[in-house]
């Protein structure tokens, strides 16, 4: 349970008020330093506040989750690095390194201290909220995706009108270039110029990434606005793999509720569309959003999916080519970083540490959470973010991701009310009353 203690009630505020900035990831504080997000510096001002706390359960567990933590990374860098010095690796140029200047070094790369950074902070958030906060976080979490929907609708409209770029928000750089933290992309559907939703968050797969996790959890909350909000949003970012994530939960989602009124509606929405862009004026919108989100990618000629393609190959191959030692836990964390975190991960810390991870990540599925919409909703988001994080956004160090995780702690501590008596049936006096109590339980009282 979580502690009630007043000293810890100013720690639960501040981190429910940190949900507000957690989807923001292009605009930082101090511009020359990467890292210096909203929702990471003050991640990292509440930090000293935790010692200060009574000695209460939550604190507790607070630490000994994070020096739990802290002992793994230090297990698998300086294992990594102990194999590197013995075999003494060599690393290619084919890899996509992220300190890409000097890949002759192999002990202790930058990278792997500035990633290992990212991760911690990424860590310190998820026992943020997993110990201290209650389900008010949940509104609040809403509210941060409600502010970034709007920011990603304002640039939208503003395009489609104007054909203005009206992010004014980004200032993070990336690399020895200092590229833009934010990606603007657009895509033209039958001749109109649309530019493709990503809000403050860099790219439309990291919209799709932040989001998507918290629509499907949605659905088994029942916020309404919020499920309607997202998936417009969602619709807009003309990314292939939110187009194929919503198709396959919404597919789950009908046959599970049995909503089969729902799908011949589905059914016939779709027959109405595709006879009118059989029209020759509509056909080529639908010629161009196939091509653009499927019939690109599947044909190998999208240069993402191209790219991504490339890289797996070579990093499964350099991995499989290495001795037993290194494929087990990795050349270091933080030195290669994939299209996607499947290869990114075996890589850097082998087929142990992908198996440590997945385990991390998908023992949530195990929560008791007491609604059962409410568990299914977050138990199918947890799968479709893994699923997401693996194959195409290679993101481990997003605040939205371990948000996420820890939120399945938040549900699994709410409190089913219990309802009163709905039905109360009296006979005579000299008989049994039976209450029809809650869940549906009858319980038989003698009376006098």
């Amino acid at each position: 349970m979580l502690d009630t203690d007043a000293d810890a009630a100013f720690v639960k505020r501040c981190v429910n008020f940190l949900m507000l900035f957690f989807p923001i990831t292009t605009f930082v504080l101090v511009p020359s330093i990467p890292g210096t997000t909203i929702i990471t510096v003050f991640a990292g001002l509440l930090f000293p506040f935790i010692p200060l706390l009574p000695s209460v359960a939550s604190k507790r567990r607070f630490f000994r989750e994070f020096a739990c933590f802290f002992c793994v990374i230090l297990i698998f860098a300086f294992s990594s690095q102990l194999i590197n010095l013995l075999i003494n690796l060599k690393l290619t140029n084919d890899l996509l390194l992220i300190n890409k200047n000097n890949f002759t070094k192999t002990f202790f790369r930058t990278s792997l201290i500035t990633q290992s950074l990212s991760l911690i902070v990424g860590f310190v958030i998820y026992l943020y909220v997993k110990n201290f906060s209650n389900d008010k976080i949940i509104n609040f979490i809403y509210f941060g995706l409600r502010l970034l929907c709007f920011y990603a609708l304002y640039e939208f409209v503003l395009y489609a009108a104007t054909g203005i770029n009206g992010d004014f928000m980004v200032n993070r750089t990336f690399g020895d270039d200092a590229s833009s933290g934010s990606l603007f992309q657009t895509v033209s559907l039958g001749g109109i110029g649309l530019m493709r939703l990503k809000g403050y968050t860099g790219e439309p797969s990291m919209f799709v990434y932040t989001v998507f996790p918290f629509w499907v959890l949605a659905f088994g909350l029942k916020r309404n606005y919020d499920i309607w909000l997202l998936f417009t949003c969602l619709l807009f970012t003309f990314s292939t793999t939110a187009y194929a994530s919503m198709l396959l939960f919404l597919g789950f989602w009908v046959l599970y509720k049995r909503n089969f009124q729902i799908f011949f509606y589905a059914c016939g929405f779709m027959v109405i569309v595709c006879a009118v862009l059989q029209m020759d004026r509509f056909q080529h919108l639908l010629d161009s959003v196939y091509d653009f989100t499927f019939g690109n990618k599947l044909g190998g000629q999208s240069s993402s999916s191209e790219s991504r393609g490339k890289d797996f190959v070579n990093h499964i191959s350099f991995w499989a080519n290495l001795n037993g030692w290194s494929q087990a836990l990795g050349i270091g964390f933080g030195y290669v970083r994939s299209g996607d975190y499947f290869s990114t991960l075996m890589l850097n810390n082998g087929i142990i540490g992908f198996l440590v991870f997945s385990w991390f990540v998908l023992r949530n599925m195990f929560l008791s959470i007491p609604i059962k919409l409410v568990s299914i909703g977050y138990k199918l988001g947890l799968v479709m973010v893994f699923l997401i994080l693996m194959t195409t956004v290679p993101e481990f160090a997003y605040p939205s991701f371990w948000i996420y995780l820890a939120l399945g702690f938040v549900l699994e501590r709410l409190h089913v009310p219990r309802k009163t008596s709905e039905k109360q049936t009296t006979v005579h006096p000299s008989k049994s009353i039976t209450l029809v109590m809650a869940d549906n339980e009858k319980v038989a009282v003698s009376t006098v």
